[in-house]
């Protein structure tokens, strides 16, 4: 799939580095609840989640490339399906390396997502869930005319859960 200036795919086994460069990253992890990822072989067990998303259901994270670079990932982000609450919903994530943040990648990769959404699985709700001092993804999420429904705990961190308007 692309985008104005974004190539987005779904991920594959090679794209173990770049999972592990991105989510090792301290800075790129600040409001994540387990932190930055510790090893090679964390980033393959969560590459393997990833591709049994995309195997299982047809849908799952994609990795981001510039158009204008492709071959090089700059962040990971889509939809997923995830039970929170006991009720199945499509989670959309984004996560951008920082030569890439403020560049508007994450509400263009996240319009995407969203369309897609509407498109192909409508009766499946939408939920961002954001920690609640990660200003920036508070703004993605509001760009794209999403709200705030409620704080919830997720991972031990009381977050917040946005949903479209």
């Amino acid at each position: 799939m692309t985008t104005e200036r974004l190539l987005l795919r779904a991920v594959r086994d090679s794209d173990v580095e770049a999972v592990f460069v991105l989510h090792g990253d301290p800075e790129t992890n600040r409001y994540s609840a387990s932190g930055p990822m510790r090893s090679l072989d964390a980033a393959r067990t969560q590459l393997g989640v990833w591709l049994d998303d995309w195997a299982r259901t047809g849908i799952g994270y994609w990795v981001v490339e510039r158009r204008e670079e492709p071959g090089v990932a700059v962040g990971f982000g889509g939809l997923r399906h995830k039970v929170l609450d006991g009720q199945q919903v499509l989670n959309l994530a984004y996560r951008f390396a920082p030569n890439a943040w403020g560049s508007g990648y994450a509400t263009e990769l996240a319009r995407a997502a969203l369309e897609l959404a509407r498109e192909h699985l409508p009766q499946t709700p939408v939920v961002a869930v954001i920690h609640p001092e990660n200003e920036a993804s508070i703004r993605v999420a509001t760009r794209l005319g999403m709200r705030l429904d409620r704080i919830i705990d997720y991972e031990r961190v009381p977050s917040r859960l946005y949903v479209p308007a």
